[in-house]
């Protein structure tokens, strides 16, 4: 079964407020920066290579291509400080989605957690970057013993009033006695400078033959091959790196880690569909007649590894 919400145009409009409020936080951010002092360069984060030019730009950031990895960078980041300055002031977050679109996010996680069940990881399950804490409350539903870490403070709040173990802000308040079965990454790992060094780094959190799970905006998708600079995966900003399942298979190997399950989901056939009708947002309603809805399977998206977001799980091998 594929992983849709059951109305895509009524989720994309739902999220038009919320959206319309990040691109005016976003441009008023941008405008006050230096765009020399204010931005790090950097090459291809999990295979090194330098890119000569961008394949596009968007709110100033310049997305590269690495044709050894196959993975979409951001050439030219936001310094560290700045990063953790938009962040800190951004105007919505991942509870008011989790509040909004609660079945279609519960699906996403019912789907991924059978894949972890499947494995039969063990029950100590770490979720870094929970929000609200929905998956963990669907994880502790499952059977499993759930923990969260959290850096925003009014959705660690949430999660708390919930019954969630919020027992971190950031990684580095945890207590190093702590060990779990399974780490959960869910839409996290786009955001980090240093992917390879930062999975190499759970592992001391992680028991030995443990797992990662890895939910990831994929730039194998045919959304993000189709609609490129218009796909909401690029945003020049938060999202540094777009793994391919190449690259996200690089950076695990690389820090010590196998793989043992991989899936993609969502198929976004209904903004694909607008974007090669002629629509001004592929996202929003079309007033030009869309393609025939069988040239786009979605089922046939997801299997092939075309789906929106990679799925993927890592064993702990040394």
């Amino acid at each position: 079964m594929t992983i849709e919400t059951t109305n895509q145009l009524a989720l994309h409009q739902a999220r038009q407020d919320q959206l319309v409020n990040s691109h005016s936080y976003t441009d008023s951010f941008l405008s006050l920066l230096d765009k020399v002092k204010d931005y790090e360069y950097c090459d291809c984060p999990t295979c090194g290579y330098k890119a000569d030019d961008p394949i596009f730009t968007k709110n100033h950031g310049a997305y590269c291509y690495c044709p050894n990895c196959r993975h979409i960078y951001l050439s030219n980041q936001l310094s560290s400080d700045k990063l953790l300055a938009f962040y800190s002031g951004y105007p919505t977050n991942t509870l008011e989605w989790h509040r909004n679109e609660t079945e279609f996010y519960r699906r996403i996680y019912l789907k991924g957690l059978s894949s972890i069940q499947s494995i039969s990881a063990g029950s100590k399950i770490l979720d870094i970057g929970c929000s609200s804490g929905l998956f963990l409350s669907v994880a502790i539903d499952n059977g499993f013993d759930g923990f969260g870490v959290e850096p925003n403070e009014s959705e660690a709040e949430y999660a708390r009033l919930n019954g969630i173990k919020i027992i971190g802000s950031t990684l580095t308040e945890l207590d190093r006695s702590l060990v779990f079965d399974v780490i959960t990454l869910w839409d996290v790992l786009e955001h980090i400078k240093d992917p390879v060094g930062y999975v190499n780094s759970l592992k001391t959190i992680l028991r030995p033959g443990g797992y990662i799970f890895v939910q990831v905006p994929t730039s194998d998708s045919l959304a993000a091959r189709i609609l490129r600079c218009n796909c909401n995966m690029f945003d020049g900003v938060e999202h540094l790196t777009l793994f391919s399942k190449h690259s996200l298979d690089l950076a695990f190997t690389s820090a010590g880690y196998a793989l043992v399950n991989f899936q993609t989901v969502i198929s976004e056939t209904y903004a694909i569909n607008n974007f090669l009708s002629y629509a001004n947002d592929p996202y929003l309603d079309n007033s030009v007649d869309p393609l025939v809805e069988s040239i786009l399977d979605p089922a046939m998206i997801e299997s092939e590894g075309l789906g929106y977001k990679i799925q993927a799980i890592y064993r702990k091998e040394k």
